[in-house]
């Protein structure tokens, strides 16, 4: 059964495939196996070519090792079976994820009957299984594997095992994907309690995870409408309390462990500002941002490229919250590039053309129907005119051309006088830019309107 599979897998081979998959699924790669002697250059040749991601060559020697090596399904089917797992591995990365699946299958299938039900042994397996019916979107079967994955981890260690925390990541990701946020977001609380089980709740271990969930939840709040019911506003407010909780946890760690002038504080500093001026509280904001520059700027070590981008965001900011020390800032970040000939080339890069900072551009805007005018082929759209100012505002808006309903202009007019810019310097002066051109594309929600 195997070699017929393979034969079949191999052909579409022979030609250049480029593995652009994910290689976190060597993390469940099994690499240190002991191989009968006959197998043992193959093996070793094969470490190399995976070390280079040479695909196909490693396709070709891993099921010539399992051919060469049948014996091993009745003398130590434990062995042979991690042999195909590997083989699912390499598959999965190249993505040919329906062979991924059915090699996994096999390999667990030799598994089984040799190893307890709920051996540590098959973590690798099961998890690269998981990982190949995520890909194929078989994300129930997905969860099955995870959880029985995460059950190993419990018999082993306990509810509270950090050794679980990849599962659960791989359980959060499956929930944010398919819009079940709510679960995500107890998928990432549970993930913080393991943490804290794990290192202590006032460790310095628990800051990288302070950190990442207090943007990650500072996200949610954003996503969720200030404008729904009172329970959508409760859901929102309290994303971002948890938010703030977890950043000023990180802050407070810091401090203690190191005083408050450290620039360790200059992370959950910026990440606490980010949630305050998604909240819209714009002086706390700031007053978190400035604290976070005087660090930057205090510190001798400080690398330029650091100050200066730490300039650039509180400059960002004020622009933001429609504070004149913009430009200030601005000139002062400019400045220090011209002074520093290897950083000349930052001045294109931060200040060549206005830099869009709030709200996101939306690539696409879904509208009802389709005008009766538009042919079913054409794009739907809106090309506008405008100038940013040295203010980072916009001005002097002018239409170009449109398809769309007239109450789509005013929208996007109402969007353009909201939308803040990091203005251009040219030789030293923060000056306005001319004739941009916007286009927006519309399209149209759920199946087309029949005229």
């Amino acid at each position: 059964m195997l070699r017929g599979t393979l034969a079949l897998l191999l052909l579409p081979l022979l030609a250049v495939h480029h593995a652009v998959a994910d290689e976190d699924i060597f993390d469940y790669y099994f690499h240190s196996l002991v191989v009968p002697t006959s197998s043992q250059e193959d093996y070793r040749q094969l470490s190399q070519l995976l070390g280079y991601k040479t695909l196909e060559p490693a396709i070709v020697l891993s099921e010539r090792i399992l051919v060469d090596n049948t014996v091993l399904q009745e003398t130590n089917p434990i062995l042979y079976g991690k042999l195909l797992a590997n083989l699912g591995i390499i598959l999965n990365f190249g993505e040919y994820y329906e062979n991924s699946l059915e090699v996994l299958d096999n390999a667990i299938a030799h598994l089984n009957p040799t190893l307890p039900q709920f051996s540590p042994q098959l973590m690798n397996v099961i998890m690269a299984k998981s990982s190949t019916l995520m890909n194929l979107g078989k994300f129930d079967e997905a969860i099955q594997e995870l959880r029985r994955a995460q059950h190993i981890t419990h018999r082993d260690d306990g509810i509270y095992s950090a050794t679980q925390l990849p599962i659960v990541e791989e359980l959060f990701k499956i929930s944010y994907q398919r819009g079940e946020y709510l679960d995500a977001d107890k998928q990432q609380s549970f993930t913080l309690r393991v943490n804290e089980r794990a290192y202590g709740k006032d460790s310095e271990e628990m800051l990288p995870t302070l950190i990442r969930l207090g943007r990650y939840f500072a996200d949610r709040g954003a996503l969720s409408s200030q404008f729904g019911d009172n329970e959508m506003r409760y859901l929102r407010e309290s994303l971002f309390r948890k938010s703030l909780e977890l950043y000023e946890r990180a802050i407070k760690i810091v401090e203690v462990n190191y005083g408050s002038n450290d620039p360790r504080l200059v992370k959950p500093l910026q990440g606490l500002s980010r949630t305050r001026l998604m909240q819209r509280a714009n002086n706390k904001s700031e007053q978190a941002l400035e604290r976070a520059l005087y660090l930057i700027e205090s510190n001798p070590a400080t690398d330029l490229p650091d100050r200066i981008e730490g300039i650039i965001r509180l400059g960002d900011l004020y622009t933001m919250t429609s504070d004149r020390r913009a430009k200030e800032l601005y000139l002062r970040a400019w400045n220090l590039m011209q002074e520093n000939t290897d950083y000349h080339w930052l001045k294109e890069q931060a200040f060549g053309a206005p830099t869009r900072l709030y709200p996101r551009a939306q690539s696409v805007v879904y509208i009802d129907r389709r005008p009766r005018s538009v042919a079913e082929n054409s794009e739907l759209f809106i090309d506008a005119k405008y100038t940013v100012k040295a203010n980072g505002r916009v001005g002097e808006v002018k239409l170009l051309e449109k398809n769309v309903p007239n109450d789509q202009v005013r929208r996007l007019r109402s969007q353009l006088a909201i939308t803040r810019f990091r203005p251009r310097i040219v030789d030293g002066e923060v000056v306005k830019t001319q004739n941009l051109i916007f286009h927006q594309r519309f399209l149209v929600a759920g199946p087309t309107e029949k005229e």
